[in-house]
């Protein structure tokens, strides 16, 4: 066998073009299988990294007729922890964010953190690297302790082993560090999306938190089943435990709840499971292509080796002593394409955290495993051994006395190899059209989300993030002072049209959705019920955004006053809804059903509709409440939801936004030293980094796209090349009859367009059936778009005809005498 492979040595050293070009097709084809499913082995097959992952599960929450499938009420998180028996433990979690500081750390940052109840990590199965977890004790007595995460001791602290026993301040209160966690841990998604965490605290509900019931459904509760208990067996316990809360909801309430119970594993990985499966079937084609090109690579090769290998039959040379050369050099190929195709994976995988949407989850974890080594490995032999099996079976069966017809008409090629590498090459052509009309919708999806129209004016607005701690801004009177000298300071900066302040910002997902119910209004059965997504504005939110106002007015200076009436701004959509026939301005609505205690609100104007989540996002109802009267509206939680939490700022200018940046934190740092401002940014940046996730998809399947078409063409401008050269006497003879060289330039062209369009209809007819498939990534565009197919037909034809232009030219300049005299 070593003599094989010896000669197979010699041979691919002598026809190093080849042999170069072989090895990069092949190497495309694993580098890019290799490189997606090292990103779905990590994310989608691997098991989480956690003790027994497949005891893990999510419960929820939701009220029929409303939302279905949500997180839960606090006080349902300790019910469940109490009544459960299904689960051998229960923890909650939910998402906070904390102004951040202290004597070693440089300046204010807004931490990003989790409150957990004490068996959150315990029932993960994952301890600290420093210290210790929380007690009991400390979870339910609101104890002023903090974990840390290793990217926050790393880059704030500076690995300092001695950290643990030290304070830190979050939001002004003293916490003392008691641990650090692993660098490669990641807490479970909280809904279905990824935010990485600088620090976790006790969840400790608040009194005000523990009456809150079925006020707030933002409290996400993980548990692990008992020995043997079946997911039938956990929703059964969930159902008896919801039956119980239910309890607690008077029956005039209209109120039914419903629960639920997922296996951790699908809800980390279900958003993302089509965008992989896409990502890994697009890989997989572009493999199929490269080896059907090093196919037709082997065949041409051979086909220019048939007579010497006639000649070695005839002297004797057995036909399995050929099929083993061939073999070898299959597997040097295999060997040389499969290690370089693993290093253009790993390369690709290194930038991987730049390339992939940061909401991906397990994003850390993506690299070359050893099985993916092995798979990949496995898969080169089998592509490279079987690719050179082809041309080896056809040498078998060549006739040795017609391989040795040296300038005879059938001493080139038997038509048998003819057709395959025809087949081959409208089998390449076929899939380059799928892969085209696939990234056109997809392309196009993202211009249609692009050209989608906000519902305001992004262009010239500086946004920024600042979060007033609870410890110095107690009240609501504090906040609204603080944010009215900052609107006054800011204005005055030079370009600053307007100043506004607002609960959350539209694009980025509505943070607080709530419960509203027009007076007079009756619910009907199964009817849903109003939700709306609610934002708090001060100061000229409505002006720097220019949101279009289309009925009454906006908050005026007067409705900031103590005993100014409730008023409220709502959307188009939301007037349409319930007041199609009438003018909704002067109407009344109230925080709650009809039988809230709640006051009621009038409503003052009515405004156009915000894209609040991304832009190939629903539009969902809106409703805008002065922040200054929200202690009025929603008594009592009002500090929980309007003194807490992160507000925005919005200043328009007559120029360049960003240039405003440094100013505007030194604005408010001049008021306030120790505030954090983050995400100071253009709104323009801020949409853009919504489109994350579909402009990685259109440039990961048009990059695949082009690379199928490269090879496609490549295949194509090879079979017709080849063909040019063997019939070159055939040519020279039509020439010699009369023949004209623009005759000879058309018919070779001509070959190579019927080689596409043979595999553009294929394709076609492929994309009828796979297109399917990615309809739940396309915004706006029907599968088997036309402008995507058409453009897919106008590429593959154009590009076909460059292809077939250069050996055509080849053909077209023959001398028929010159040849003719040479036979």
């Amino acid at each position: 066998m070593f003599n094989y492979f010896r000669y197979a040595l010699r041979q691919l050293r002598k026809s190093l073009g080849f042999t170069l070009t072989a090895v990069l097709t092949l190497a495309i084809g694993i580098g890019g299988v290799a490189a997606a499913f090292s990103i779905v082995y990590a994310v989608l097959m691997r098991p989480l990294p956690y003790a027994e992952p497949s005891q893990l599960v999510r419960i929820h929450e939701g009220i029929r007729h409303f939302f279905e499938r949500g997180e839960l009420s606090p006080p349902d998180v300790l019910t469940f922890q109490h009544d459960s028996r299904a689960f051998s433990s229960v923890a909650g979690f939910t998402n906070a964010s904390y102004e951040l500081t202290g004597d070693n750390i440089e300046q204010p940052i807004r931490a990003k953190a989790e409150r957990v109840s004490a068996t959150f990590f315990p029932l993960l199965g994952v301890h600290p690297l420093l210290g210790r977890n929380f007690t009991p004790s400390e979870d339910s007595n609101s104890a002023a302790v903090v974990v840390l995460s290793y990217p926050l001791w790393q880059n704030q602290l500076h690995s300092d082993p001695g950290v643990l026993g030290h304070t830190i301040q979050l939001d002004r209160r003293p916490y003392t560090i008691i641990g650090v966690m692993p660098p490669d841990f990641e807490a479970p998604l909280q809904g279905h999306t990824f935010t990485p965490r600088d620090l976790w605290v006790p969840l400790s509900l608040t009194p005000q938190e523990k009456q809150m019931e079925g006020d707030s459904f933002d409290f996400s509760c993980l548990a692990r089943l008992k020995p043997g208990i079946t997911m039938a067996q956990a929703q059964s316990d969930v159902d008896r435990v919801i039956a119980g809360i239910q309890k607690l909801y008077p029956a005039s309430s209209g109120v039914q709840l419903v629960g639920s119970v997922a296996g951790l594993k699908a809800e980390t990985v279900d958003q993302v499971r089509p965008l992989l499966r896409v990502l890994f079937g697009v890989a997989l084609l572009i493999l199929l292509i490269a080896a059907a090109n090093l196919a037709n690579l082997l065949l041409v090769r051979a086909a220019g080796h048939r007579r010497e290998a006639g000649i070695r039959l005839a002297l004797g040379a057995s036909r399995k002593s050929m099929l083993m050369r061939s073999v070898a050099e299959g597997l040097i190929l295999s060997i040389a394409g499969g290690g370089l195709g693993l290093l253009l994976a790993a390369l690709a995988l290194h930038a991987a955290p730049v390339l992939l949407p940061d909401t991906l989850p397990r994003l850390h974890e993506i690299r070359i495993y050893w099985p993916v080594v092995g798979w990949g490995a496995a898969l080169a032999l089998i592509t490279g051994v079987g690719c050179g099996l082809a041309p080896a079976v056809m040498a078998l069966q060549m006739d040795v006395i017609d391989a040795l017809r040296e300038g005879s008409v059938s001493s080139g090629t038997g038509k048998a190899q003819k057709r395959l590498r025809v087949g081959l090459v409208v089998a390449e052509a076929s899939i380059a059209m799928l892969l085209l009309v696939g990234s056109g919708m997809l392309l196009h999806s993202l211009i249609r989300m692009m050209n989608t129209d906000p519902g305001f004016q992004p262009q010239h607005l500086l946004t920024a993030e600042v979060a007033l701690p609870l410890k110095t801004y107690s009240t609501q009177q504090s906040v609204v002072d603080f944010l009215k000298e900052v609107q006054q300071r800011t204005a005055q900066l030079p370009g600053v049209k307007s100043v506004g302040f607002g609960s959350n910002l539209p694009v980025v997902g509505a943070n607080s959705n709530r419960l509203f119910t027009p007076q007079g209004h009756v619910r009907q059965k199964n009817e849903s019920w109003l939700l709306a997504a609610n934002y708090l504005v001060e100061g000229s939110y409505f002006e720097s955004l220019r949101i279009p106002l289309l009925r009454g007015r906006y908050f005026e200076p007067g409705d900031d006053e103590p005993g100014a009436p409730l008023v409220m701004i709502i959307s188009q959509s939301l007037a349409d809804r319930y007041w199609p026939a009438r003018d909704p301005v002067g109407q009344l609505v109230k925080v709650g059903d009809e039988r809230s205690p709640m006051p009621w609100i009038k409503v003052i104007g009515v405004v156009g509709d915000v894209k609040q989540d991304a832009l190939d996002k629903k539009v969902d109802l809106q409703a805008y409440q002065p922040l200054s009267q929200l202690g009025r509206d929603l008594g009592p939680i009002a500090e929980q939801v309007g003194v807490e939490g992160d507000i925005h700022v919005l200043v328009r200018t007559s120029r360049d936004p960003s240039a405003l940046a440094y100013s505007l934190q030194q604005v408010i740092h001049q008021l306030d030293s120790l505030l954090a401002v983050t995400h100071v940014q253009t709104m323009d940046t801020v949409i853009a980094s919504t489109e994350a996730p579909r402009r990685f998809t259109t440039f990961t399947v048009t990059s695949f796209s082009l690379i199928a078409l490269l090879l496609a063409l490549m295949g194509i401008y090879g079979v017709v090349a080849f063909a040019v050269t063997e019939s070159i006497r055939e040519i020279a003879i039509r020439m010699a009859l009369g023949s004209t060289r623009e005759g000879i330039l058309v018919r070779t062209v001509r070959s190579a367009l019927l080689l596409a369009g043979t595999g553009m209809v294929l394709g076609l007819a492929a994309a009828l059936l796979l297109t399917r498939y990615l309809s739940s990534l396309l915004y706006d565009v029907q599968a088997l778009d036309a402008a995507s197919i058409f453009g897919a037909v106008v590429v593959i034809l154009g590009c076909a005809a460059l292809a077939g232009w250069v050996p055509a030219r080849r053909a077209a300049s023959v001398d028929p005498m010159q040849v003719l005299r040479s036979e």
